[in-house]
């Protein structure tokens, strides 16, 4: 009896080897037509043939394959060829309408739409600039040289996105409590290194305070990720440029000061801070101080 388990056994594990063998097989061969499948669902999909990456990974993907492989009769050729071709002709068009449509479309929203270069293509869009991959069929929304959000090369959805964004800067804080919050900052620097007023801080080191005192009353109050209001480069760069727009150099006896960036130090990208004065147009900062500004006019400085 002890003999027949042991066989019995024995038995088992060798069709457990076996099972698990055909098994693997299989699933390799799952794998392979998953691949398949994913790669043809892309190139079904009529909104995916706007999105060249997509289109080309799975024409990349199909032409690797060898469908015989898994027992496919079939031949991708023709379907690779046609897709080329239509893709071909999609960035074609889009080159071709892609300006006079963008014109068109923040036209109709009142906003202001210039070509700046065609290659790239770039446009400023209100206070924004618009780089173009037409390739791709990709828009990066770019502020101060800064990334703002990458988004289909779609003229309406690029004027939603810098509406958008305008919006939600706009509504940060007023070019006072801005000012305010600088100058805040700017003080604690100085505490912190036992420096004299006037002394030079890096502006890229006033971020994280400037940050902080953008946050409401939820977030002192519960300090958590939930409740924290993003503020980072771009959202400083565009509210220095707001400030001077509108002339808010001046408060309370204390005049704020920005020192360029020059040479080498423009290179650091992380340690200055483009201020546009138009979409692309502007100057690299690197320091920020405050000066008494009755002691200015005694010294005839302004």
């Amino acid at each position: 009896m002890a003999a027949n388990q042991g066989n019995d056994a024995q038995g088992g594990i060798m069709i457990n080897e076996m099972a698990a063998g055909h098994l693997t097989r299989v699933n390799e061969k799952i794998k392979y037509l998953g691949m398949l499948q994913k790669a043809l669902k892309i190139l079904a999909s009529p909104d995916a043939l706007d999105s060249p990456g997509k289109v080309e990974e799975a024409c990349k993907r199909l032409a690797q394959a060898d469908p015989a492989a898994v027992g496919l009769d079939i031949d991708f050729t023709e379907l690779l060829e046609k897709t080329a071709a239509d893709q071909h002709e999609r960035a074609a068009a889009r080159k071709s309408e892609f300006g006079r449509l963008l014109k068109e479309s923040a036209g109709n929203k009142g906003i202001d739409c210039r070509l700046i270069t065609t290659d790239p293509m770039e446009f400023s869009v209100d206070r924004f600039t618009v780089l173009l991959s037409l390739e791709q069929n990709l828009a990066s929304l770019l502020y101060a040289k800064l990334p703002v959000e990458e988004l289909p090369a779609k003229p309406e959805r690029i004027i939603a996105a810098v509406e958008k964004n305008l919006k939600t800067f706009e509504a940060g804080w007023t070019s006072e409590r801005f000012f305010e919050a600088l100058y805040k900052a700017y003080k604690i620097w100085l505490s912190e290194r036992k420096a004299p007023m006037g002394e030079r801080a890096p502006l890229a080191e006033l971020l994280a305070f400037v940050a902080l005192f953008f946050q409401n009353d939820r977030f002192r109050t519960d300090p958590r990720s939930a409740n924290y209001r993003n503020y980072g480069r771009v959202r400083m760069a565009y509210d220095l440029s707001k400030l001077r727009r509108n002339g808010i150099l001046s408060r309370k006896g204390r005049r704020l000061n920005l020192g360029t960036a020059t040479g080498v130090s423009t290179q650091d990208k992380k340690g200055v801070l483009f201020v546009e004065d138009s979409p692309g147009q502007g100057q690299y900062y690197l320091s920020i101080w405050f000066s008494n500004v009755e002691a200015l006019i005694q010294e005839n400085v302004i």
